[in-house]
């Protein structure tokens, strides 16, 4: 791991990378303690943090939610490849529904990627019927997710 960041379109230091591994580990961090753990005052952490946010590398704050215990039993990942023409019809299908919480355009033999969460089989079927109308699907349920999401190295 490289100790200098900095670059052209990102200006990241050491300690702009302490803070982003410090805030994706607990986002809700006060800001006191954030600066304890990176070496500065809080003022200018306080000013590192909004030039990040203002810069677009920190897009927001959030909460991680457990689908399951919600009741959303399965997690799937729709491939979808559009019949020629279809695919404004299928882009807008999958963004209009509700149980798909992520979608990649990628490249390769599918279009997209889709990760969504459902009740049971009978949701993830209605799921899909309401892609198929615009082309081809494979689904696969996941079964777990040995790498949770995380930031990339800094």
């Amino acid at each position: 791991m490289t100790n200098n960041l900095r670059s052209k379109e990102t200006d990241l230091d050491r300690i702009d990378a302490a803070i982003l591994r410090e805030l994706c580990a607990d986002s809700r961090i006060p800001r006191a303690e954030l600066s304890r753990r990176v070496g500065l005052s809080a003022p200018s952490v306080a000013d590192r943090v909004r030039r990040l946010e203002d810069v677009g590398i920190i897009m927001g704050y959030g909460a991680r939610i457990d689908p399951a215990r919600l009741g959303y039993g399965l997690t799937i990942l729709i491939r979808a490849r559009p019949l020629p023409g279809e695919m404004k019809n299928m882009i807008k299908a999958i963004q209009e529904t509700p149980q798909i919480v992520a979608c990649d355009r990628v490249s390769g033999e599918d279009c997209f990627v889709a990760r969504a969460h459902v009740r049971d089989v009978a949701e993830m079927e209605a799921v899909i019927d309401r892609i198929v109308p615009f082309g081809a699907t494979n689904s696969s349920i996941v079964q777990s997710s040995p790498v949770e999401e995380r930031l990339v190295e800094l």
